[in-house]
């Protein structure tokens, strides 16, 4: 396992949103973190690559390990370029998209033009995004369609070459063509990456994920292969948000 959850408690300025929770995510698949709005789904995931430890009012405790280390022992730039995060609203920086892509490999030390190009091409061939953009690589990230943004954004967190690839709710604030395109873009890039996926999409958690993370009240109260939990879930909440009791 890539990632290792164990016995992960949140508190926000006292108030619990995550309870003793622990899971495993196996390298190179895609794991679905679901349940209802406010269950903890995003604050587990700003877990996972350190930023909630460095939240004020934030009280936190637990273990988070990659690849058996404890996160907290990897400097901040290391653990960031390792465990890369794309947020929900997609969020280009107000620059060129060429300076997009070139943004986190300059800072981590690339300056050779011809590898950086090679690069840049490569994670937006990746993210199908090349072919549309390849001749405006000097226009503003700004004016790009909300999944061209989107697609720009993963793309960018490719540049670095992360362990593992977080996404908070990528597909809420596109249209259906675009969501398609991204779930498609996921599918292939677990052959190379490990990604982690917050929806409040069910059906499209059960398309792409192989595994899936059921949080409720800061609570995991069911995980399990995606398919098998869908069809036949053990516990009374699972049966009931999966039904659509609640959500």
């Amino acid at each position: 396992m890539i990632l290792t959850v164990k016995d992960v408690s949140v508190l926000y300025d006292g108030k619990p949103a995550l309870e003793h929770v622990s899971f495993e995510v196996p390298e190179r698949q895609i794991t679905a973190i679901i349940g209802p709005s406010g269950c903890g789904k995003s604050t587990m995931l700003r877990c996972l690559n350190g930023l909630i430890r460095e939240e004020n009012g934030v009280r936190f405790s637990g273990e988070i390990c990659l690849e058996g280390r404890e996160i907290g022992s990897y400097p901040p730039d290391e653990l960031r370029r390792r465990v890369g995060l794309v947020f929900q609203t997609p969020a280009p920086f107000p620059f060129s998209i060429y300076k997009n892509m070139a943004y986190a490999a300059r800072y981590f030390g690339l300056r050779e033009k011809g590898k950086l190009d090679k690069i840049i091409r490569e994670k937006l061939e990746l993210a199908g995004l090349y072919e549309e953009v390849k001749d405006e690589m000097n226009k503003s990230a700004l004016k790009l369609s909300g999944g061209q943004q989107q697609r720009l954004c993963i793309a960018r967190a490719l540049t670095v070459e992360p362990d593992v690839l977080l996404l908070d709710e990528p597909c809420s604030a596109l249209d259906v063509k675009s969501s398609a395109i991204i779930e498609k873009l996921l599918l292939e890039l677990k052959q190379r990456y490990t990604i982690v996926i917050v929806t409040h999409n069910l059906a499209q958690a059960r398309r792409i994920s192989d595994r899936a993370v059921f949080l409720y009240n800061g609570r995991l109260v069911e995980q399990g292969v995606t398919e098998a939990l869908f069809q036949d879930p053990q516990e009374e909440e699972t049966k009931d948000f999966l039904g659509g009791v609640f959500g």
